[in-house]
């Protein structure tokens, strides 16, 4: 008779380390400080550390014996462990409690994969940890421990420390995850050189990285004044209430601001709290550099094979502004824009960037350009055909501008895009809209350092919506292919929506979609419908509705456009 044999598997758990662990390790400081580790007592009673030692695992490097002393290590307290203890009072003066300098040093690998071994006095190990530079860390930043009581070689449960200066030495790790704790990790302020008179979106990014709901917490934004870095009650812009958010959730929140000064104006957002247990990550602080401005006008990426790729830069303020320090790069070149010879950038004027002198085969006009103009060579500009990231950033290295250009900017009715630049219509409308690009009309190809082909002004608003030019011709002549619409609304809404119908009530066209936005603003229109093809001559609705955070419409507008023909 053949007999069931039975296997019974145990899956058993336990700790992989001992009473004292390694909870902070410094291996990649700054030139000229030196490197540390610090460990922890997780247990309930204290711990003598006479004749502990450490080594770094590889074979080559000998055990370290930490202290011969008796020291008390007492239950939830640290101790550091160094390379040079005078180094590590100079960069972290304000650290107390114990600090030991090791017996000999074993160099923490910089680069990962390293294995730093706590030994008892009996030659037992209390904990081990093998860590790698991809789990945070690195130029001057601690590797922190985010849960002492969690298992030390598990990647999640490390990270970089967020404080300022880069460590929490002999103290509560800063990615520790408390039972209530907000985090502002977000603040945008866009455009970052706005102009004055103009709306700006500040967008906030809240998350709860503690370990239980919060509820009833609140944003404030502060203008502040006096650059105190201190938000006062006089100062309070704008402020927000929300309900509940769940652990490890995020919530965004964004409004418009409008810009009425001429100099730089410093923001501060704060997140507040009453159970929060670590206000330390609750504020942010934004500035803005109103008037100093400077916009991507013209990208030539797929130029004929007898010239070269360039970039032109224009300065659409009634402002000089003083170009040392600025920069435009792209993702194989970083060009300064001003030096010695030219570093002021007049109201109207351009910067054409090149690759080489082959330009002037095309554009012989830039061998005789304006003095108040500049064009720069650089050799190493490579713009992708498909796209790719371009910024310019002024002196404080703040991106003033910065996108992703797209192929599909073109107009779709030009069969053969080469040879043919992307010629923003307008340089006071966003950068990164797709709506403000289109190819350039000239026969030449570009207008390098002068007005666009295509260019449309914005109408002065003098009514709920106003529409200019209006007829207009979208036949990719340069003339008057686009119209610009400039809503102005009672409301102060957070959200668009605006549809283009026939006379017949059919949706042709949807422009905007619930996007946010203040209560005034532009809209390019190129006459196209939603399948990229040129709209029959004839008159169009324009429908704008309004919507509140709720999503109910709080206003509607309507006008009319014409779709005509250049006589």
């Amino acid at each position: 008779m053949r007999r069931a044999i039975f296997f019974i598997l145990l899956i058993m758990s336990w700790k992989v380390f001992g009473q004292v662990v390694i909870n902070e390790v410094m291996y990649s400081p700054t030139t000229g400080n030196k490197e540390w580790f610090e460990i922890y007592n997780v247990g309930t009673t204290a711990v003598n550390l006479q004749n502990w030692k450490w080594r770094d695992a590889a074979a080559s490097n000998p055990i370290r014996t930490i202290t011969t002393q008796s020291v008390i290590l007492n239950a939830g307290a640290y101790a550091i462990v160094c390379e040079d203890s005078n180094n590590l009072r100079t960069v972290y003066p304000n650290v107390t409690g114990i600090i030991l300098q090791s017996i000999g040093w074993n160099a923490l690998n910089n680069t990962g994969n390293e294995n730093v071994v706590l030994y008892k006095a009996d030659m037992t190990t209390s904990d081990s940890l093998t860590y790698n530079n991809t789990w945070g860390g690195g130029s001057g930043i601690s590797l922190e421990r985010k849960d002492a009581s969690a298992p030390t070689n598990q990647q999640n449960n490390w990270g970089s420390c967020i404080r300022p200066i880069g460590a929490t030495p002999n103290q509560e790790n800063s990615i520790t995850q408390k039972s209530y704790d907000l985090a502002l990790v977000r603040f945008i302020i866009t455009p970052s050189s706005p102009l004055a008179g103009q709306d700006v979106s500040m967008e906030f990014l809240i998350k709860n990285i503690g370990k239980n709901q919060a509820s009833g917490f609140q944003l404030n934004v502060y203008k502040d004044v006096n650059f105190d870095s201190i938000p006062q009650p006089s100062e309070l812009i704008n402020s927000q209430v929300f309900g509940n958010l769940n652990q490890n959730d995020s919530v965004a929140y964004n409004f418009f601001y409008k810009i009425t000064d001429t100099s730089v104006q410093q923001f501060i957002g704060k997140v507040i709290f009453a159970p929060d247990q670590d206000t330390t990550n609750n504020t942010l602080i934004r500035r803005v550099y109103v008037g100093e401005r400077l916009v991507i006008n013209e990208i030539m990426y797929d130029p004929l094979t007898i010239s070269c790729e360039w970039v032109e830069i224009y300065n659409p303020t009634n402002k000089e502004i003083n170009l040392i320090g600025w920069k435009f790069t792209e993702e194989s070149s970083t060009t300064n824009l001003g030096d010695s010879v030219f570093n002021k950038l007049k109201p109207g004027c351009f910067i054409v960037i090149a690759k080489d002198t082959t330009i002037y085969n095309r554009f012989d006009k830039l061998r005789n350009i304006s003095p108040d103009n500049r064009l720069l060579f650089k050799s190493s500009l490579s713009l992708n055909n498909e796209g790719e990231l371009v910024k310019i950033l002024d002196a404080s290295g703040n991106v003033v501008e910065g996108f992703v250009y797209n192929p599909k900017w073109h107009n779709p009715n030009l069969s053969d895009k080469k040879g043919y630049s992307l010629e923003r219509i307008n340089p006071l409308l966003k950068g990164d809209d797709n709506k403000n690009w289109s190819s350039c009309a000239n026969p030449l190809g570009g207008t390098p350092a002068e007005k666009n082909s295509i260019y449309t002004p914005i109408p002065i608003s003098t009514a709920e919506i106003t529409i200019s030019p209006n007829p207009f011709s979208p036949d990719g002549d340069g003339f008057e292919d686009f119209t610009v619409i400039k809503y102005k609304l009672k409301s102060n809404i957070t959200q668009l929506r605006m549809k283009v119908f026939d006379v017949n009530g059919r949706l042709v066209r949807t422009l905007l979609n619930n996007q946010l936005s203040g209560s005034e603003g532009e809209i390019i229109f190129n006459g196209l419908n939603d399948n990229g093809e040129r709209l029959r001559l004839g008159i169009y609705i324009i429908f704008l509705e309004a919507v509140d955070s709720q999503g109910g419409v709080v206003e509607t507008v309507k006008a009319t456009v014409v779709v005509a023909t250049k006589l």
